[in-house]
């Protein structure tokens, strides 16, 4: 089991390579799957993104990763951010050689989360089209997308196998 930087003083969010993640179990995924014609791996771990604080902070100046960081552990003290439900949307992603396999999924308060977070620091920050990167070409190299933006630009939807769907509570 890899390392995972825990952060807001639980083991429930992660924080790494500037993205805060909800860690998940999947279990059952069939090891490789086809897709658009390429054989994907099956990620060794999952979780959901629920935010790329690097994009934030390429964007505006001043050293706002810490308080970003306070700001959704001090939401998460008081709402809870959770993993609600896939929601059937598979899409395959690609960005130059990097290909993956994703699952939408829904997350209670992320909305809410980039709202309040957007009112504190005085900038408009989308929420992040929740999903889960299942497979990819590449060992664990996943796709950011990060944005409504990218989920359209840089993925299709596909249709995945009846064994799959029902590994995540589809089928």
């Amino acid at each position: 089991m890899k390392e995972r930087n825990y952060i807001c003083g639980g083991n429930k969010f992660t924080y790494s390579k500037g993205y805060i993640a909800l860690p998940l179990e999947i279990n059952g995924l069939p090891e490789t799957i086809s897709v658009e014609g390429e054989t994907l791996q099956r990620r060794s771990s999952f979780h959901v993104s629920l935010l790329c604080v690097n994009d934030i902070l390429k964007e505006h100046d001043g050293d706002l990763e810490g308080k970003i960081l306070d700001s959704f552990c001090s939401f998460v003290n008081k709402n809870d951010i959770s993993f609600v439900r896939y929601t059937g949307d598979f899409r395959f992603a690609q960005k130059d050689e990097r290909k993956s396999l994703v699952a939408r999924c829904e997350v209670s308060n992320l909305k809410e989360f980039s709202e309040s977070l957007g009112r504190e620091l005085g900038i408009e920050i989308p929420p992040q089209p929740t999903h889960v990167t299942l497979y990819t070409l590449q060992p664990d190299m996943g796709i950011g997308l990060n944005s409504p933006a990218d989920m359209e630009g840089k993925s299709i939807p596909v249709q995945v196998s009846d064994e799959v769907r029902r590994v995540l509570g589809l089928a």
